[in-house]
């Protein structure tokens, strides 16, 4: 007889709200957390560590590294106009939060 067990991470979403991104600019970024659970036969039985929750870009994948991170923490104070639709941005984004397009820097 032989028994399969370990511990193994599970991401969970801790927030379904999703936050301003400061790196590409978009509303896509969510507080999300890794838990890590007692595991028999590949089954997560029960959580054995219970993860700090961070700040995380499902577009661009980064991490933001402050817990709390916000729109008017944001890097640089000069606005710009979107070309796409012409809406005021602050600060240095990627794309624009409001219709998605791409920056073009001047």
């Amino acid at each position: 007889m032989f028994l399969i067990a370990g511990v193994s991470p599970k991401t969970t979403i801790v927030d379904e709200k999703p936050q301003l991104c400061p790196v590409c600019g978009l509303a896509r970024a969510r507080y999300k957390r890794v838990d890590h659970y007692f595991s028999l036969f590949f089954i997560p039985l029960f959580r054995v560590k219970k993860g700090e929750a961070f700040l995380i870009c499902d577009k661009c994948e980064q991490e933001v590294k402050e817990f709390g991170y916000g729109p008017e923490s944001f890097q640089g104070d000069k606005e710009t106009l979107c070309s796409n639709c012409g809406k005021k941005l602050k600060g240095d984004f990627i794309f624009c939060p409001y219709c998605g397009e791409e920056i073009r820097k001047a």
